[in-house]
């Protein structure tokens, strides 16, 4: 019982003892309570009572009583540290015992072998125990024997041997009740999961066995020790670091196991090599190294002593006797048979190349790259690694590139098995060595043409093929509903009370963390790694007039690739390190200049812009011609505000994560007849004052009642769009906006931000154009009611005010007669106001299409289920919310809605993400910068599900001054110009004051629509 139902089974042992029970009973008793307390508790208390259930069992006169409680004490004599007693005792343990005791004494001997890395030994015991135990029809006993041996098997780098095995053992526990050993069964499963490459999988395993000891109360210390490797593996060494260390803290407080605790460390100081914390690493290590030396554990020893020599490299320790260490550490993992052993060879090749010993490197190099055609993707990506600095040590550019083609082709292939777009950008960080040397390679042999393929290569590699849509799971839209409904009930208690709360805090916490586990259980759909870039296509796409500007960034220097006219041109900039600092700066001045007051900064912040224009353009930006300029930034420098550069101030201006995804948002037609969608969010400082003006705006565009939809104009061909005029000027006449939107009544300036101000302005009618790409409108089937200067349509409700905000229509936007899978479930007849079901598409009557509708949601209707049905496939969506980055956890980054937050993992149920997104809220362009050259955000999430196009903000804004902004860049659009078009002309003709000029350099468009 004491696995079983551990808490009963201790009870159990502790009122036995209480009824004076002969030795042989007592003996038993003293020996459940051991376990315990070596398994939950107190390492010393279970030594106690181990060696009283020892003495009442010799006694009792019974030596396989004897027997059997001197195997659990030789266990838990290794736990604590004692080795060299432990295996004294399972000696005699062995002597006393005969048959199907001597052989769970067997049994337990193997485990302790596994647990000291000793792994031949612990095969050799395992296989003579396990046909006694089945002879005697012990299930449990057998079952856990086969489970011990397919790990070991794991161990050794022989997954499908674990597997038979595994598989065996599961058989035999669906007749048990042992739930631990169930839940154990399950975890190693999961681990052998993560040895064949599936993290998945992996994760989905080990949090299920995490719920099965939860339920039993057991602590987890192993189950810490495997997940922490897998959440390594995926690219979360920085979670991994603080589970391990969590871990350490909770087995210190009670006392627990030495063993555990030496292995968590070396799990910590694995973690934080990878985070790049080298000097948490070299400390972790050594302890590790000191305990796994006392304890007698001379492979984990060895394998912490390969962790302690890559820390000291990391930290510059560069020397021949770390060459001597790692060849030794290497030998010495071979001769274990461990996986391990290619890496510590690469170690050693690696910096024997640096001290320029090449015959060293080429013999240690040359080991570790047998490893590339076999093993798991990590091994596989040693090799090539390997190979890579072989061809790099022999002068061979050629051999360079090819290694590291096959090499990032393996990271592909393995990042494509994941389904959460957070594990494929981490996991490019494991080719961030091998996209170097390629990158060094090509500049050297293969000019600036073969340096652009492979900056591509590994730019942005998350957004070459969308991410793997959230399975229709029950558990994981429940979770979703409760964290809207609590960070709603949290903001408001902040909002009412100015103070947190910490209850609804922590189960927010709690249910993000339930969220993002079942969000990285999924697997990925597609194979290989998307499409390849093609650097002649590129440059047919950007014709003569428009320039693409790629920044490589190589041993720290920028690198500009000016791409057009049929050409790419190399230019040496500056120091990315010092651009980052100027950019941090330029950050702060437009922070300041959102409030009224900081004008004498405007100047400061100029000569900002022009010296960041120095460090990241340098001489190309005297090459970029009249046209308009794609800016492709490497993923450190996201937040730089590329309109504040001289250079680029008055042009079209877009920016993208590569110039893959620039070249897809290209291909993106816009949805035939697709609606607009306006978004107003709770508690805007302005109220979203450009709502209102842009509905009624719009309502003036749509044609009498009766009058059949114009059909949209068809789509120029790919690559086939004449380049606009005057340096991509609007065609329709520059007057036309650059009139300034100040001849409305613009809100006066108070020194407040966006997300302070208070009080909305009055709306005006502003003229405005029928874009040719949005479409015509339909009849107003009215989300909201008509403005006043017209009557109500078919099915639609007065508002008393004139503007219906809550009124509904039950019209999709494009015929899909659900609104888009995100929502249906929680649309069709739903019970909400307007949420009535909806009728089959292309009928007449209820359910029929309205091509190019406008569709305002605001107040209660602005909830996430019903925004997200109404973006789903929408041509155009502006929404005026909230907007939240969170650092810690990027795909939480959200925008408030009326329920609650609409987060990132909401867009991703999107069957098709609206084409063109407008986000006038602060900071929604902020990213996290992950894996080899990975942006994590909201905008990077909605590129590959499908939208072209994205305008945002690097930073707080002044919310009177974004109303103008707005309202000019919709006008814009009407007149037909893209998104960068409109920004470029809505800046001009805003106000020349310091507050608007900063308001309108913070915004910046992204893609290509």
């Amino acid at each position: 019982m004491v696995f079983a139902a551990p808490g009963e089974a201790l009870a159990r042992a502790e009122e036995l003892l209480g009824t004076g029970p002969s030795p042989l009973h007592a003996s038993v008793a003293h020996q459940v309570i051991g376990i315990w307390q070596r398994d939950f508790g107190d390492t010393r208390l279970s030594l106690a009572h181990l060696r009283r259930a020892r003495d009442l069992a010799a006694r009792a006169e019974s030596a396989e009583r004897e027997a059997d409680v001197l195997a659990t004490l030789g266990v838990a004599l290794v736990h604590a540290g004692r080795t060299r007693a432990g295996l004294a005792a399972f000696e005699r343990g062995v002597a006393r015992g005969t048959g199907h005791t001597r052989a769970r004494v067997l049994y337990r001997r193997a485990y302790v072998w596994w647990v000291l890395g000793r792994h031949g030994e612990a095969l050799e015991d395992v296989r003579r125990a396990i046909p006694v135990l089945r002879q005697a029809d012990d299930v449990i006993w057998t079952a856990r024997a086969l489970t011990l041996r397919a790990t070991v098997h794991l161990a050794l780098g022989s997954v499908e041997r674990a597997d038979a095995d595994f598989t065996a053992a599961e058989a035999l526990w669906d007749t048990t009740g042992q739930e631990h050993d169930k839940a154990d069964a399950v975890e190693s499963r999961g681990l052998a999961a993560f040895r064949s490459g599936d993290v998945p999988a992996a994760l989905r395993l080990l949090d299920e066995a995490e719920e099965r000891y939860g339920k039993l109360g057991t602590p987890t210390f192993m189950l810490t020790i495997r997940r922490c490797e897998v959440l390594m593996a995926a690219g979360l060494a920085t979670e991994a670091l603080a589970e391990a260390d969590a871990a350490v803290a909770v087995l210190d407080g009670m006392g627990g196991q030495s063993t555990r605790k030496a292995e968590l460390l070396l799990v910590a100081a694995r973690a934080a090599r990878l985070a790049d914390e080298p000097q948490t690493a070299l400390a972790r290590a050594a302890v590790a190294v000191r305990l796994f030396a006392g304890q007698r554990r001379t492979w984990y020893e060895t394998h912490a002593r390969l962790v302690l020599i890559e820390a000291r490299v990391a930290t510059g320790r560069g020397s021949g006797r770390l060459v001597a260490d790692a060849a030794a550490v290497a030998e010495r993992l071979s001769a274990f048979g461990a996986p391990a052993a290619p890496e510590a060879s690469l170690l050693a090749g690696r910096i024997a190349l640096d001290l320029g010993w090449t015959e060293d490197a080429e013999r240690h190099l040359a080991v570790a790259a047998r490893s590339r055609h076999s093993g798991p993707p990590p091994a596989r990506m040693t090799g090539w690694a390997a190979q890579a600095l072989r061809a790099r040590a022999a002068g061979s550019a050629r051999g360079v590139l090819e290694a590291c083609r096959r090499g990032l082709d393996v990271l592909d292939d393995h990042r494509m098995t994941l389904g959460a777009s957070e594990l494929r950008a981490r996991a490019t960080a494991q080719g961030a060595e091998l996209a170097a040397l390629a990158q060094r390679a090509s500049l050297v042999s293969g000019g600036p043409r073969r340096l652009l393929g492979w900056s591509e290569r590994w730019r942005a590699t998350v957004l070459s093929a969308p991410p793997t849509r959230p399975p229709a799971d029950p558990v994981l839209l429940t979770a979703m509903t409760a964290y809207r409904e609590l960070a709603a009930r949290a903001e408001e208690a902040r909002t009412d009370g100015g103070r947190p709360v910490p209850a609804l805090e922590r189960e927010q916490r709690r249910l993000e963390r339930e969220i993002r586990s079942r969000t990285l259980h999924m697997r990925g759909e597609a194979p290989g790694g998307g499409d390849r870039f093609d650097v002649g296509r590129l440059l047919r796409r950007l014709g003569d007039e428009v320039r693409l500007v790629e920044l490589a960034v190589l041993d720290g220097r920028v690198h500009v690739l000016l791409c057009g006219q049929g050409r790419v041109r190399r230019f040496e900039a500056g120091l990315l390190a010092e651009a980052e600092v100027e950019a941090e700066h330029v950050q702060a001045g437009l922070r300041r200049l959102a409030h009224p007051g900081a004008e004498a900064r405007l100047p400061l912040v100029e000569a900002a812009g022009a010296r960041l224009e120095r460090l990241l353009l340098g001489p190309a930006a005297a090459h970029l011609g009249s046209g308009p300029v794609v800016v492709v930034p490497p993923g450190r420098l996201h937040r730089v505000p590329w309109a504040l550069l001289p250079a680029l101030r008055e042009r079209v201006l877009s920016v993208s994560p590569s110039a893959s995804s620039w070249l897809r948002a290209r291909d993106t037609a816009p949805p035939p007849g697709g609606c607009q969608v306006l978004v107003r969010g709770p508690g805007l400082a302005s109220g979203g004052a450009e709502v209102p003006e842009l509905s009624e705006r719009y309502a003036h565009r749509r044609p009498p009642a009766g009058t059949a939809p114009a059909a949209p104009p068809p789509a120029a061909p790919p690559g086939t769009r004449e380049p606009p005029t005057q340096g991509g000027r609007a065609r329709s006449g520059r007057g036309d906006h650059h009139e300034p939107t100040g001849t409305r009544d613009t809100p006066p300036h108070d020194g407040q931000s966006r997300e302070r101000r208070q009080g909305p302005p009055a709306a005006r009618e502003v003229p405005a154009r029928r874009g040719p790409d949005l479409g015509t409108h339909g009849e107003p089937t009215g989300r909201r009611a008509v403005p006043p200067h017209a009557g109500p349509g078919p099915g639609e409700h007065q508002d008393p005010a004139g503007r219906g905000g809550g009124t509904t229509r039950s019209h999709p936007c494009v015929g899909d007669e659900g609104g888009g899978k995100a929502a249906r479930g929680e649309r069709e007849g739903g019970g909400r106001p307007g949420g009535g079901r909806r009728g089959p598409s292309g009928v007449p009557g209820e359910g029929a299409a309205v091509r190019g509708a406008t569709v305002v949601l605001e107040g209660d209707d602005a909830r996430v289920p019903r925004v997200l049905g109404e973006l789903d496939g929408a041509a155009l969506a502006h929404i005026a919310a909230h907007g939240t980055f969170r650092a810690d956890s990027p795909l939480f980054s959200s925008l408030r809605m009326a329920d609650g937050p609409l987060i990132v993992h909401d867009f991703e149920r999107l069957d098709s993400s609206p084409y063109r997104i407008i986000l006038p809220c602060c900071d929604t362009a902020r990213f996290a910068s992950v894996g080899a050259d990975e942006l994590l955000g909201l905008v990077t999430a909605l590129l590959p599900l499908g939208t072209a196009g994205v305008v945002a903000c690097t930073a707080p804004v002044n919310d009177a001054a974004v109303v103008p902004l707005m309202l000019a860049l919709h006008k814009g659009l009407e007149a037909g110009l893209s998104l960068a078009e409109a920004l470029r002309d809505a800046r001009a003709s805003l106000p020349g004051d310091a507050v608007h000029q900063a308001t309108g350099w913070a915004f910046s468009a992204f893609g290509a629509a």
